[in-house]
């Protein structure tokens, strides 16, 4: 055995170090002594994979499963050769297998999520089959991790409810913070659209909001708040307005440049007392099982009291940069807004759980940054665009409802660039159309249906390219499997976005939440949008940009290509929408006339 081991061990550092031949003659002779032997079998048949013999591969890795079948590491091979040979259902079932393994060995995130990551590639049917070989051996009491993780292999909305249904049950089982992780984690997957079946919108406005009440008040209860807090009586006037946000992150996050813009406006053009409070309250440091792990940035040069400056000005902020939520952080949260003893509180930002602690004691807005259903327990709940109404909303948040435009302040416009500026060649005298994608989440959003309709739109237009701009990092792996990779360029983060916009055709919004503020500046800039009806992109673009389905979207998009006045027409439609729509200094103005009544509210 001593001899088999110290062959094996010899083997194994040629195949490190790129040897493969040697590495194969080697691993032959520990079969030829030990037949059957898992090891040689397994690593023989990665080297067929890695020589382009999958079929070898699959062979010999699936030889070295029945001689060892709790190896996550050879179940997770054999998914790969099986893959590589098309076999597709049979590759996620391994890839299951695998997964199942880890999970039940309580391993942590990172490679239950990337396992998951590989599942996910495939088609609803075989998500499905591998959720359930999960879900059938799972041998764990992590009800967080159980079902997040089955939710992310098949996005069936019915492991979100059960997850939700036993938290609401027994929520003693579960600490604070481990219930705020479980929230944040399932809010950012359904706004990411990780939802293939079952009934979202039900969801968020059934279960996810009972969750979310129960979250307020459950850490509202546990650490003491309600006696702690002082009581505001109705005062008839607005002079001291607190902001609070769920993060600000300084420099190139729009949420973090709107937070700003709005308490600048309510101090320098309406002379109120305003600071902002940045709690960072979102959960950043992982509590529980729940799946896929994730971590909220923080900007650790905003802490304590400090002013920042922008637009030429200066507000006041309080930050709480500590990557955790407990009682201290939130004793000390309200501690400080007590002292300030606002007239009222602004919640910029639905799912604000900071202000929402505060709703018993003073009166609260809600500014949704986002549109749909904003989880909310403030007196008043706004709008985010001037068509929305609370239909389909629970009785009570349709009563605090009020129609409402977020509005928008445009980034300067920036001197003039070229395409080949941005990295993007020019095809032709006329540059050719140019179509644009923005956005700051497009590794999550610009899925594969989205690159299939890319992809589509560049074989029938072969003097188009496609600039996307946002940081990315999975994304540029994906493009470069298109046909049409060539004609697709990742920008990364981009100053001067306007003078972007003056180059571009259209903007394309892949089927997302999110949106809205690059939406706007585009349409400011005459951009024409193509969209699909939901989301924010159609919120604040309107039902002139908005098309029925991926076969009028490529219609709309090849018809600003290939139409110089259609296009003319959507580009004054676009600018007109602009005006109509995003005076954010009207919205303002708008918001102290809701904060008078939500004092008596």
């Amino acid at each position: 055995m001593d001899t088999i081991e110290q062959t094996l061990a010899v083997a194994t550092e040629h195949h490190r170090a790129g040897r493969t031949t040697e590495a194969e003659r080697l691993y032959r002779e520990v079969l030829a002594a030990s037949p059957g032997h898992p090891d040689a079998l397994h690593l023989l048949g990665v080297i067929g994979l890695q020589s382009g013999r999958p079929a070898e591969a699959v062979d010999l890795i699936g030889q070295a499963v029945a001689g060892d079948p709790t190896s996550p590491l050879l179940h997770a091979n054999l998914g790969h050769a099986l893959h590589a040979t098309g076999q597709t259902r049979d590759a996620a079932l391994s890839f299951a297998r695998a997964l199942t393994l880890l999970t039940n060995e309580g391993e942590g995130w990172g490679n239950v999520s990337a396992l998951a990551g590989l599942i996910r590639r495939y088609d609803d049917e075989d998500r499905r089959a591998a959720a359930a070989e999960v879900d059938a051996a799972y041998a764990m009491g992590d009800v967080m991790r159980r079902h997040s993780l089955l939710f992310l292999l098949d996005g069936d909305v019915a492991h979100y409810e059960a997850l939700t249904n036993a938290v609401l049950e027994d929520p003693m089982r579960f600490t604070v913070p481990s219930i705020h992780y479980a929230f944040w984690g399932m809010a950012m997957q359904l706004f990411q659209g990780g939802a293939r079946s079952g009934d979202a919108g039900a969801f968020q406005s059934g279960n996810l909001t009972e969750y979310y009440r129960l979250m307020v008040d459950e850490t509202a209860l546990r650490y003491h708040l309600r006696r702690r807090m002082k009581r505001a009586t109705p005062r008839g006037a607005v002079k001291r307005i607190v902001l609070i946000t769920n993060q600000m992150l300084g420099a190139g996050h729009q949420p973090t440049a709107d937070a700003f813009d709005f308490a600048r406006r309510l101090q320098d053009e309406f002379g109120r007392e305003v600071v902002i409070i940045n709690p960072n309250a979102m959960a950043i440091t992982g509590e529980n099982g729940f799946v896929p792990e994730y971590s909220y940035n923080i900007t650790e040069e905003y802490e304590g009291e400090q002013v920042i400056a922008a637009f030429g000005t200066r507000v006041r902020m309080m930050s709480f940069p500590q990557k955790r939520f407990d009682e201290e952080k939130v004793n000390a949260i309200v501690d400080y807004v007590d002292g300030f003893d606002p007239d009222v509180i602004v919640a910029f930002g639905g799912s604000n759980v900071v202000a929402d602690l505060f709703s018993g004691a003073r009166p609260v807005i809600c500014v949704p940054t986002s549109s749909g259903l904003p989880l909310s327990m403030a007196r008043l709940v706004l709008g985010y665009g001037e068509a929305d109404t609370a239909q389909g909303w629970p009785e009570d948040m349709a009563e605090r409802f009020r129609p409402f435009s977020f509005g928008w302040t445009l980034p300067p416009a920036g001197p003039e660039r070229s395409r080949t500026d941005f990295g993007i060649p020019e095809a032709g005298p006329d540059g050719g159309p140019l179509f644009l994608v923005v956005g700051n989440r497009l590794d999550q959003e610009a899925g594969p249906d989205f690159l299939a309709l890319v992809d589509s739109l560049l074989d029938r237009l072969p003097e188009a390219r496609i600039a996307i701009a946002g940081g990315v990092e999975s994304l540029p792996q994906r493009i470069a499997a298109l046909r049409n990779a060539d004609r697709v360029h990742t920008l990364g983060d981009v100053e001067n976005v306007r003078a972007l916009h003056r180059l571009a055709t259209a903007y394309l919004n892949p089927r997302r939440q999110g949106g809205g503020g690059s939406t706007a500046f585009a349409l400011a800039d005459g951009v024409p949008v193509v969209t699909v009806a939901a989301g924010d992109v159609a919120t604040v673009a309107g039902p002139t940009f908005t098309v029925a389905d991926d076969a009028a979207y490529l219609e709309r998009a090849a018809a600003l290509a290939g139409d110089p006045a259609f296009r003319d027409r959507q580009s004054a439609e676009a600018r007109a929408r602009f005006a109509a729509s995003g005076d954010r200094r009207t919205s303002v103005e708008r918001l102290l006339a809701y904060a008078l009544e939500a004092q008596t509210a």
